[in-house]
C-alpha cells in the first residue's frame, strides 16, 4: 500500500512514458480490443488520492486514454496481493471523479477499463476478478482482466507485438535453481543474446524504432537487476549479456539532446524572424540563452 513503486513499478511507468505505443497490443491482449498501433495514446496525472482517515496520495501505474476516447487503468503486480481488487477499485473511482460529468440532475461517472498484470502468480490466481458494487439502484458487476507473466514466452511476446511484457520475462526463470547450475546461466544468456538479435531485425524491418529498442533493453536490465540481488552467480551472467543498461539510458539522453538542440534552432530562427524576446522565452525558457547567443554570435559574424 506504500506511496513507493518498485523497480517493477518504474520500469512499468517508464516504458509507458517513454514508448507510449507499445502499450497498444497489451490493450488489445488484455481488453479484447483491436485498436490500431497508429492510434494516439494520451498519459493522464496518475496520482490520486484516497480519503481513509486522513487523505493518503497513492501513484497509479497508468491512466491514459486510446483514440482520444476510451481510458485505461493497469497496474503491475509483482504477486498476488489480497488487497489489489480493492485498491483497483479506489483508483478507478478517484479517475471516474476527476472526469466526472454534471448537469442540474444528474452527473456521469465513466469508470475506466482496468486490469492487471500479474509478474508473479500462481495455480489459483484467476484469469479476471469481479467487482461488485451494491448501490441503492440495484447491483453493478463487472471483470477486472489478468495478465500474466508466465502464460507468455518470449516468442509469444515477439510474435503478438507484447514488446511492453518483454522486460517482465525475467520473473519467469526459477533464480533459486539458475544460481546452483552454470548450464543454467548459460541458457539465460543466449537466451538473451538471441533476443538481442531479434530486436534489432524488428528495427530493420521498422516494426520498432532504435529508440524502442534501446528502451525495451534498459528496461529488462533494471528488472533483472532487481531480481538478482541475492543471486551472485547469475547476476554475474546478467552483468555479461544486458551491458548494465540503466533507467537514464544513452538513447534516452541521446533524444533529449536531440529536441534540445531543435529548440535553441527554433529560438535562434525565432530571433532571426525579429519575434520579440520576452515572447521567445516564454515559449523556451530553458533554451532561450543558448539560442540568443547563437543569434548575437550569428550578427557578429555578418558583420
Amino acid at each position: 500500500m506504500s506511496n513507493y513503486g518498485t523497480p517493477y513499478d518504474d520500469s512499468f511507468r517508464t516504458l509507458l512514458t517513454d514508448c507510449k505505443r507499445l502499450i497498444v497490443p497489451l490493450v488489445n491482449e488484455m481488453f479484447g480490443e483491436n485498436w490500431q498501433e497508429t492510434e494516439n495514446v494520451e498519459l493522464y496525472q496518475n496520482e490520486v488520492f484516497i480519503t481513509t482517515g486522513a487523505d493518503e496520495k497513492r501513484i497509479t501505474d497508468s491512466n491514459f486514454t486510446i483514440g482520444n476516447s476510451r481510458r485505461y487503468h493497469i497496474e503491475c503486480q509483482s504477486s498476488v496481493d489480497g488487497t489489489m481488487t480493492v485498491r483497483i477499485f479506489e483508483y478507478s473511482t478517484q479517475i471516474a471523479i476527476t472526469t466526472a460529468e454534471s448537469d442540474v440532475s444528474k452527473t456521469v461517472f465513466t469508470m475506466p477499463a482496468s486490469g492487471i498484470l500479474y509478474l508473479r502468480c500462481n495455480d489459483s490466481t484467476p484469469d479476471s476478478h469481479e467487482i461488485v458494487v451494491n448501490t441503492p439502484g440495484g447491483t453493478v458487476s463487472y471483470k477486472i482482466p489478468i495478465v500474466k507473466i508466465k502464460d507468455y514466452s518470449l516468442d509469444d511476446m515477439l510474435s503478438k507485438k507484447l514488446f511492453f511484457l518483454i522486460p517482465f520475462y525475467f520473473f519467469n526463470y526459477s533464480l533459486e535453481k539458475m544460481e546452483k547450475d552454470h548450464a543454467l546461466i548459460e541458457d539465460m544468456k543466449n537466451t538473451y543474446l538471441k533476443l538481442w538479435d531479434q530486436l534489432e531485425s524488428l528495427v530493420q524491418q521498422g516494426k520498432i524504432s532504435e529508440f524502442e529498442k534501446s528502451a525495451i533493453k534498459a528496461m529488462c536490465d533494471k528488472v533483472a537487476q532487481s531480481l538478482t540481488n541475492k543471486y551472485d552467480n547469475v547476476k554475474e551472467g546478467v552483468d555479461s549479456v544486458m551491458g548494465g543498461e540503466i533507467l537514464d539510458y544513452e538513447a534516452k539522453r541521446i533524444r533529449n539532446e536531440s529536441r534540445n538542440e531543435s529548440n535553441i534552432e527554433a529560438v535562434y530562427n525565432m530571433l532571426v524572424a525579429n519575434v520579440d524576446e520576452s515572447v521567445v522565452q516564454r515559449m523556451y525558457p530553458e533554451q532561450f540563452e543558448a539560442g540568443k547567443k547563437r543569434f548575437v554570435s550569428s550578427k557578429h559574424v555578418n558583420v
